[in-house]
């Protein structure tokens, strides 16, 4: 709260996940372990992951110059790592309506045929599910209704929304995704 209040509102609140599947914590492992067995190992290799994005927010200003940030790291039930990052930009980079937003924020799915690669990392590591009639007792599943609001509406264009939270635009444009059961 001190620094929203000497900078102004926040603008920026990213989040980093570590993800147990990376090649540099895959290698370290011995036969049988889980990234999870290997705290040590997960925290040294999300530090420096953390601290390379944090170089190109901060330093490199690959979303506008930074005037005021804070970044905490948290522990998943997991076991694994995950970081929260706070960042109040100057005010001539401050996104000022949605569609400066969306050049920061998607919400939609990549082309597969023109980004394969990109389109291979969303559906497999940013994607919520499986879940649903198949999977009723995943976490976001009460009742037998989903209780984080997914799957989420389509919409054309990034809008403000009465919760202050922004709804990303996320087109209806055929691009489709289901997880394998």
């Amino acid at each position: 709260m001190a620094l929203v209040k000497k900078f102004g509102k926040l603008d920026l609140f990213i989040t980093m996940m570590c993800n147990p599947n990376w090649p540099e914590i895959l290698h370290e492992l011995r036969l049988g372990e889980e990234a999870n067995d290997r705290p040590d190992l997960t925290s040294r290799v999300f530090n420096m992951k953390l601290n390379a994005l944090l170089k190109d927010l901060l330093q490199n200003g690959v979303l506008g110059t930074t005037v005021a940030d804070i970044h905490v790291v948290e522990w998943q039930k997991r076991g694994l790592p995950h970081g929260h990052i706070l960042i109040i930009l100057r005010s001539q980079d401050k996104p000022r309506d949605n569609s400066e937003y969306d050049r920061i924020v998607c919400a939609e799915l990549p082309d597969k045929s023109t980004h394969p690669e990109l389109y291979n990392i969303v559906t497999s590591h940013m994607l919520h599910g499986p879940c649903g009639a198949l999977h009723p007792s995943c976490a976001c599943m009460v009742n037998g209704a989903y209780n984080k609001g997914y799957p989420k509406t389509f919409q054309p264009q990034t809008e403000d929304s009465t919760s202050s939270y922004l709804t990303y635009r996320r087109r209806d444009d055929d691009r489709t995704f289901t997880h394998p059961t």
